[in-house]
């Protein structure tokens, strides 16, 4: 047993580059794993922490305007255990630095209120002259504690001191007014205020308008939703939800469900990469090993020892692997976590590297290498003593037809001769080829969709170049005529977004109203294939995420009804379902928005392009001369802020990019030298026969043409398993991502691929040329 093994160890130290090649695959592997589940673990851990520890609410509420006494009513509800509101408002900012418009959402303080509670820093309720901001404006304008700023209501402004960092379970991420997915927090972000001054600000004394709800236990929010919405629609429902619907916890749990998706499926890929090269290495030395198995079992050395030698390899190539993919794993794993922590402004981010994923990563390392070996050496058992002592028959392949390669020279027959005559083979290269060359397809596509989904909306869809919405409700023909006399405006149109909530059935949905003219240029109706609609003279255009939600169809009928007008109840139908690349929408004709909610000339935002060069001096002249605007939407801007943000996400799919086409490159270089090992004698024997360096390397290039034709057909469900894959990892509730390959993916994997067999065909030469007849056609024993 002793001498096998030394055998086994002086055979796979022959084969170095194969085996360093499948420990670099397991690697990868590991390395996904780790990275991803690391930051999933950070990232889950320390959110739903916070939420704990801040009492997160189970339904969230907002009405127009209730009496905070009427709280208590709703305790006496079954399945409420407890009720709490707050006072906010979107407010104007102003102060030294800030020189544009910007808003805070403005919360009010209330240290009796036990669900939400916000986390101040310092930890110390703010007085009347103090106001605590959120970490992504404190960060994108430069603030500190000390400074002084304004908050503007109807043209009045009041000065408040900066007091300190301010955070709340329900605003993780706050989404603007504009409505943009993606926001640095330099235009929008949370505060808050004492709870009297707010009140004073605002006139509204013991108003609430932020209701949340605690549920008993064993209650559910199917059982109390339709008594709560009955109730509060008194007060002018503006969005009702549970939890798991609230737009920042909704945010939060997508990208930890793509996480745990992208950590589980990405790893599997990689490690079965791993199993697959292992076991043909392991299956090549058992062909190579034939008759020195045979002896040792001659002289009686049982299966379980045989098998065990060569497992012995596979763990240490495990361990070497799942070494190598955890040490990279955690520079990696801080970088995503450092970039989920500021995207979500979490309040105290700290990076620990749990030692359970590491584990877990050795696991399925080793595990993998045993699944290898039973598979690659099991035939050992299958062996027997006396027939393994002679060489084994070789495989003869069937005849193909002279038509198919009457026009190819000899040595050409020769190569597919050759690649006819070891099918096994011939799938394990073909199969290297498609992998990355699939992989690489699917990723390209991911980056495409993403930087189309949200880059191609300003240039197909939303084609304005600024978007203003003010704090009143104002009428067409005002919110129209705001702009003359200002130089540098160019087209405008007014559209309005009403917080509306749409019912069917048991269903209901808030969700926002938009409604847009007929031929409207600057704002358009468009889905994921880039089909454009106009807003229906009758009806309603639906988002297909909130068609599903109310379990309606084309030509079904939905309820509208309104905060701003809660008497009002229209049924109207659904002219189309359609699938937006991401938001939550539904459109009308803006001319119809009086009929539906009685709500007369009702119009909330204005968009216009600006001449070149002209829009900072029209943000200046609005910010200076109009007290009303809440928000200034700049697409340079916007755009900016979604392609800082994307590059780390580009980052993360080009790494995994070169990682398949790395992983490619390992598979095709060593499966090629084994193979070139196998047929030592082969070409050997062609050299004494007088075959020429040029006559080989014909032969070698048609075995790779052939190679590649294989390969790329292979691909073709391989292909279509990633695309399924990836689009059903990349998902939302926010977006929808459809993965469209365009020929300049196609065009750049090939390259790839030929490259990677141009290398491998050249090693193959280089091999062939050290190859000396004598020694080869030597019997080893």
């Amino acid at each position: 047993m002793k001498y096998f093994a030394k055998n086994l160890f002086r055979s796979a130290k022959r084969n170095l580059g194969t085996y360093i090649g499948a420990a670099l695959i397991m690697a990868l592997g590991v390395f996904i794993f780790v990275s991803m589940n690391d930051t999933f673990i950070n990232l889950k851990g320390q959110v739903y922490s916070y939420y704990k520890e801040n009492n997160m609410a189970d339904i969230f509420a907002n009405v127009i305007s209730m009496p905070k006494e009427s709280l208590k009513e709703f305790e006496d509800y079954p399945g409420i255990k407890r009720a709490c509101g707050i006072l906010s408002a979107d407010l104007r900012i102003a102060g030294e630095g800030i020189g544009d418009i910007a808003n805070l959402h403005v919360l009010s303080y209330d240290e009796e209120a036990y669900l939400n509670r916000p986390l101040l820093k310092p930890d110390s309720p703010p007085n009347s002259e103090q106001i605590f901001i959120g970490s992504k404006m404190m960060k994108a304008r430069k603030l500190k504690k000390g400074d002084t700023i304004s908050l503007i209501h109807n043209g009045e402004s009041y000065d408040f001191i900066i007091a300190g960092i301010a955070s709340a379970p329900n605003y993780i991420y706050a989404i603007p007014p504009s409505g943009a997915v993606i926001s640095d927090g330099r235009d929008y972000d949370i505060a808050i205020v004492n709870s009297d001054k707010l009140e004073k600000i605002l006139g509204r004394e013991n108003i609430v308008n932020e209701i949340s709800f605690e549920l008993e236990s064993g209650y559910s929010y199917e059982e109390v939703r339709y008594s709560l919405r009955e109730h509060l629609s008194e007060y002018g429902l503006q969005g009702f939800s549970n939890k798991e619907k609230q737009s920042s916890y909704n945010m939060v749990d997508g990208e930890i469900t793509e996480l745990t998706g992208t950590g589980t499926i990405l790893p599997i890929v990689f490690m079965s990469m791993s199993v697959f090269m292992l076991y043909t290495v392991l299956k090549k030395m058992i062909d190579n090993d034939r008759s020195l198995i045979g002896t040792m079992k001659a002289m009686g050395l049982r299966n379980s020892e045989l098998l065990g030698a060569y497992l012995v390899q596979a763990i240490m190539i495990s361990f070497m692997g799942a070494f190598i993919g955890c040490i990279l794993a955690r520079p990696f794993g801080m970088y995503m976590f450092n970039q989920y922590a500021e995207f979500f402004s979490l309040p105290s981010p700290s990076y620990i590297d749990p030692l359970s994923t590491k584990l877990k990563g050795f696991l399925i390392a080793a595990t993998s290498s045993i699944a290898a070996v039973i598979l690659g050496v099991g035939g050992i058992t299958k062996i027997q003593a006396a027939e393994a002592m002679r060489a084994a028959a070789p495989s003869v392949g069937n005849n193909f037809s002279p038509s198919i390669i009457r026009h190819f020279n000899v040595m050409h027959k020769m190569g597919i001769r050759s690649i006819l005559r070891s099918p096994f083979r011939t799938f394990f290269i073909a199969f290297a080829i498609a992998f990355p060359f699939a992989l690489s397809c699917a990723l390209l596509a991911s980056e495409n969709a993403v930087n189309k989904m949200f880059v191609g909306y300003f240039e197909d869809i939303a084609k304005y170049d600024v978007k203003i919405t003010t704090e009143n409700y104002a009428s067409f023909n005002r919110m129209f005529n705001s702009l003359d006399g200002i130089e540098g405006v160019g087209e405008r149109e007014i559209i309005c977004e009403i917080p509306v909530t749409l019912k069917s059935q048991n269903h209901t949905k808030p969700t926002l109203l938009t409604g847009i003219g007929r031929g409207s240029k600057l704002y358009r109706i468009s889905d994921v294939d880039d089909v454009f609609y106009e807003p229906p003279r009758e009806g309603i255009i639906l988002n297909s995420r909130i068609a599903k939600d109310l379990n309606v169809k084309k030509g079904d009928s939905i309820e509208i009804s309104t905060g701003y007008a809660p008497r009002q109840k229209t049924v109207l139908p659904v002219s189309k379902v359609i699938f937006e690349a991401f938001g939550s929408g539904c459109y009308v004709d803006i001319q119809n928005i009086n009929k539906y909610l009685s709500l007369q000339s009702f119009s909330n935002t204005l968009l216009f392009n600006t001449q070149r060069g002209m829009e900072d001096n029209i943000k200046k002249k609005l910010t200076e001369n109009s007290a009303e605007i809440t928000s200034f939407s700049s697409k340079r801007d916007t755009l900016r802020i979604y392609q800082d943000r994307m590059k780390s996400s580009k980052f993360m799919l080009r790494m995994f990019i070169y990682l398949a086409l790395f992983s490619g490159v390992v598979l095709i270089y060593n499966i090629s030298l084994i193979s070139i090992r196998e047929r030592k004698k082969e070409f050997a024997t062609m050299k004494i026969m007088g075959v020429l360096d040029k006559e080989l390397k014909q032969m070698i290039f048609m075995e790779q043409l052939v190679y590649l034709i294989c390969g790329l057909i292979l691909s073709i469900p391989l292909l279509k398993l990633f695309k399924w894959l990836l689009e059903s990892l990349l998902v939302s509730e926010s977006f929808t991502l459809k993965l469209n390959i365009g020929m300049s993916m196609y065009i750049s994997s090939l390259i790839f691929c030929i490259l990677m067999l141009y290398i491998s065909g050249m090693a193959i030469l280089k091999t062939i040329d050290k190859i000396n007849p004598n020694d080869s056609l030597k019997e080893r024993g």
